[in-house]
């Protein structure tokens, strides 16, 4: 029998959520987006698994500074788009279509990417009004003004701004979007932060946050004051997932040297601050934040990695990186591990890469990417040398079953160009 992904979503999450879990197989994303209902597969031998480098994507000059697998067209088969670091005479965009044992083949996304000239600082996709392809939501600046633009798929991967809608403005200093559904309702809505958010006389916004909720065709609705709370600035990443085990999505923020943030929905989009009540005080230079159900007692746990932590805060010398275990109801409680990199670290990713069923991580870190494999209950061993390609250096990754054999592949982001690697999972 085949493993498929699995980072433990809650087993009584609404089925729109399902679905999408099951056609993007993700973390971050991932992360982020949706839950699933069932048992995960189990490999017919776990200790078989690698990762192999393969040259799926035609090559590239560009630096590549993110990536999303999503839905471009009506196939089974996960899709590809790449946001490259600007440069004159590049596209910014580029979309690649997977035709499975040939690989991905570039397609021009239509003229109005082509012609695109405000910066992308980033991106997402979502199928905004539920036709059954993937949408684009950029986040775009052009002369210090920061704004949104839906960019709509019509299921051919060809895509356009409609006339009349799909461009929103932001507050200066936003640079990130997330897909997710707040309100339980079964679409995606958007939820957009950045590090510093200035209000209109330039000065820290009350609001470094902000929601667009979706009507469910694909319209956009701006209810930051009426769900988010006033939040300090800081803001570095967002990971959302059920931790109080109510059945609806809370998010976990990432702050740049502070002290991380946890949001508690209640359950109709809502979110209430409960930091000071639900999570230990630890300052840090945090970098992201990844979740599964480390301990399989039900309940969702993060993996919190660290450019650095303060003194006061660390276990042991050179921590750089902590659990934080859901003792239950959304309260945290540091948990400390010697198994993980002492390094300062950027990205965690976790996710059942080998099918035994239990959680496994990826974390980028100064040094390259080290894979922990798990053997359940907070037990770990360092399985970097044997299960990975030799070139590790990458600053993001994404995750998808390229090859539809039930097991998550990856396409991982290098600083370098021509670097960027398909990584494909692989049991033999």
């Amino acid at each position: 029998m085949k493993a498929c992904k699995s980072i433990y979503h809650k087993r009584h999450c609404p089925n729109p959520c399902l679905i999408e879990f099951l056609w993007q197989a993700l973390l971050v994303i991932v992360f982020l987006n949706g839950c699933g209902s069932s048992q995960p597969h189990v490999a017919d031998n776990p200790a078989s698994q690698r990762f192999r480098d393969e040259t799926l994507l035609p090559k590239q000059s560009s630096s590549h500074r993110q990536a999303i697998f999503f839905r471009a067209d009506q196939d089974a088969l996960p899709d590809l788009v790449v946001l490259n670091e600007a440069a004159p005479g590049k596209p910014q965009l580029q979309i690649f279509i997977n035709h499975g044992k040939k690989g991905f083949q570039w397609k021009s996304p239509g003229r109005w990417i082509e012609e695109l000239k405000a910066p992308i600082l980033s991106l997402t996709a979502a199928d905004l009004n539920r036709d059954g392809g993937d949408d684009l939501i950029l986040v775009m600046e052009k002369s210090g003004r920061v704004s949104t633009q839906i960019l709509f798929n019509n299921k051919k991967s060809y895509f356009y701004a409609k006339d009349k809608g799909g461009s929103y403005s932001l507050r200066p200093g936003i640079d990130k979007v997330i897909s997710i559904d707040l309100d339980q309702d079964g679409d995606k809505d958007l939820f957009y932060f950045g590090q510093m958010v200035l209000d209109a006389n330039g000065k820290p916004s009350s609001y470094q946050t902000r929601v667009l909720i979706n009507d469910g065709a694909g319209r956009l609705e701006d209810l930051t004051a009426l769900l988010l709370p006033r939040l300090p600035a800081g803001i570095r990443d967002a990971s959302f997932a059920d931790f109080d085990d109510d059945g609806v999505v809370d998010v976990f923020l990432v702050y740049a040297k502070g002290q991380n943030r946890l949001l508690i929905n209640n359950g109709v989009g809502k979110f209430t601050d409960r930091t000071a009540s639900h999570i230990p005080r630890i300052l840090d230079d945090s970098q992201h934040a990844d979740w599964a159900d480390f301990d399989q007692d039900g309940d969702n746990d993060l993996l919190v990695v660290n450019r650095v932590i303060d003194k006061h805060y660390r276990a042991y010398p050179g921590e750089t990186a902590y659990f934080l275990e859901n003792t239950g109801g959304g309260h945290f409680k540091k948990r400390s591990h010697k198994m993980l990199p002492r390094l300062p670290s950027y990205k965690a990713y976790l996710l059942d890469a080998n099918g035994n069923t239990k959680p496994d991580a990826l974390i980028l870190t100064s040094k390259g990417v080290y894979y922990l494999q798990g053997r359940g209950r907070w037990d770990f061993t360092d399985e970097t040398r044997r299960r990975l390609p030799r070139f590790r250096f990458f600053r993001e990754m994404a995750f998808a079953d390229i090859n539809q054999d039930g097991f998550l592949d990856l396409f991982a982001l290098s600083p370098t160009p021509g670097r960027s690697r398909v990584w494909l999972n692989r049991f033999d």
